[in-house]
């Protein structure tokens, strides 16, 4: 078996640059921004987009106004936020294996000890990359 890569979700990959232009358009001194102009000028599906910003949107990374000149805009500093904090948003916990789907012994187990060391080297690595990393 050869590894090439390990993916992340179009879900993540979403989320990831919907908070992007959030903050880029905060950057720019915008108020709020449209959610419709972002699937426009993207080619993103709206409903996918929706999906995920209600998700930012009970996990206080973004919020919303509505209204004439309402919109969306990140809820703290694209300098709080980290790549951990919207991976685990959107999909929950970093686990490369979820012992239980092998129904294995977990206090046996050969392999979990590699692989929680792993998580945590992963998840260390992820909370030290913030948003505005990549503006």
């Amino acid at each position: 078996m050869h590894f090439e890569s390990i993916k992340i979700s179009k879900q993540i990959e979403l989320a990831i640059r919907w908070l992007i232009f959030l903050a880029q358009a905060q950057k720019q001194n915008k108020l709020y921004v449209n959610l419709r102009s972002f699937c426009d000028e993207n080619n993103v599906s709206f409903y996918s987009l929706q999906k995920i910003n209600k998700i930012l949107i009970e996990k206080n990374l973004i919020q919303s106004k509505k209204g004439l000149n309402g919109g969306y805009r990140l809820k703290k500093s694209p300098l709080k936020i980290s790549l951990l904090e919207i991976i685990s948003t959107i999909e929950g916990p970093i686990n490369f294996v979820d012992c239980s789907s092998f129904g294995c012994d977990k206090n046996h187990c050969q392999l979990k000890n590699t692989w929680h060391h792993l998580d945590l080297n992963l998840t260390r690595k992820l909370s030290r990359i913030r948003l505005s990393q990549f503006l």
